[in-house]
């Protein structure tokens, strides 16, 4: 076995959705390369290294991952916040990323492309799209959901309050994030 004289070299991150399609991510030691690679295959996650700075700072972040001697691993779900910000720092740094539901092969390049869940234009608004829709004078805009479309009318659940009744609004009346900038 060759001595690495470099250093163990930068720590490991793994990252990916469950099967619940929650965010999952953990940081490995460096130096475990092979083990930590095999173990995040088994599990259908991404490997990254944490080689820019931004990256490893967010690495501090995560939770420290767990390989046992049967060669599986153990990545637990971390915040979106968290994960969210984290595929942004790689995606930046130029490295792989998980796909995403909407992206079957993942946005690995780099490039700005339209955001998953995002229409570019009024008429491509469907379930499951993001949109701004605006509650009231006092409580302003919100991001909201898609649930469903009938012709113009649109049925939106409160993105970051689930909890409260769904609302319906004319599509002309909600607001678009625009899709490039959502990526950048």
């Amino acid at each position: 076995m060759t001595k690495d004289t470099n250093g163990p070299g930068p720590e490991l991150i793994v990252l990916g959705r469950g099967e619940a399609g929650k965010p999952q991510a953990a940081r490995f030691p460096a130096g475990h390369n092979d083990l930590v690679t095999k173990a995040a295959k088994a599990m259908n996650l991404t490997v990254c290294k944490a080689e820019s700075p931004d990256v490893a700072e967010l690495a501090k972040k995560l939770p420290t991952g767990r390989l046992y001697s049967t060669g599986r691993g153990f990545v637990p779900a971390v915040g979106r916040s968290l994960y969210d910000k984290l595929v942004e720092q790689l995606k930046l740094a130029g490295q792989p990323v998980p796909s995403e539901p909407d992206q079957p092969n993942g946005d690995q390049s780099g490039t700005a492309q339209a955001a998953p869940g995002l229409p570019t234009s009024w008429d491509d608004i469907a379930v499951g799209h993001l949109v701004i829709a605006h509650e009231n004078a006092v409580e302003g805009w919100w991001e909201a959901i898609v649930l469903a479309r009938d012709g113009d009318m649109l049925t939106l659940k409160w993105r970051d309050y689930p909890q409260q009744s769904n609302v319906l609004r004319h599509i002309g009346s909600v607001a678009l994030l625009k899709p490039a900038l959502a990526n950048a």
